[in-house]
């Protein structure tokens, strides 16, 4: 009878200290509720390149002026349009990745609570060329083909096509100030 006791003993306290060591190994995820700017920014990916990526607002933040960026493409399932301010519910989850032994947040898209079409006269700026970026010139293209965002988002520049071109190959840096052209393009306004 002793003997089954301490096995049920042994078995007891083992399974707590798995229970606990597991529970101190688990990794945080949550559900929240996020903001998502109309129009991407420009930022430097992890190897150091230009990448196109979105403004938002995490739960922590909101009534603040302060905003994250990640990748345009970080939300998994999430079909991402310029020119809609969004408030959606995302699956957030740190992840270990065990060659790195560094940390990632997955992003996973659940529902979108809302969608709004921004004013056609919204206007927003973004880098054209600066020694900040990796390439520099980050309007990719031409005056014949045109212009494109980091090759992903056309610009249409109809009359300032001839002056970006000179900007882009004679200025240090360039930034353009645009409104949305529909379609996920982008229409430049002004150059500074």
């Amino acid at each position: 009878m002793k003997i089954n006791f301490t096995c049920w003993s042994i078995l007891l306290v083992f399974g707590v200290c798995t229970l606990i060591s597991g529970c101190f190994n688990e990794l945080p995820q949550k559900e929240e509720s996020i903001s998502v700017k109309h129009y991407p920014v420009v930022q430097n990916n992890d190897v150091g390149n230009a990448s196109l990526f979105l403004k938002v607002q995490f739960s922590h933040q909101k009534g603040t002026n302060e905003w994250d960026e990640i990748p345009i493409d970080a939300i998994e399932g999430f079909n991402y349009q310029m020119g809609y301010n969004y408030v959606i519910n995302i699956h957030k989850e740190q992840m270990q990745n065990e060659t790195t032994d560094n940390f990632n947040t997955s992003y996973t898209y659940i529902s979108e609570e809302s969608k709004e079409l921004v004013s056609p006269n919204a206007t927003f700026e973004l880098p054209l060329k600066s020694p900040s970026y990796q390439p520099s010139t980050l309007a990719f293209g031409n005056v014949e083909v045109g212009y494109k965002m980091l090759g992903e988002i056309p610009i249409e520049c109809s009359t300032l096509c001839e002056d970006l071109n000179t900007s882009l190959e004679t200025d240090g840096t360039v930034t353009g100030v645009f409104r949305h052209n529909g379609n996920n393009m982008i229409k430049l306004l002004q150059l500074k």
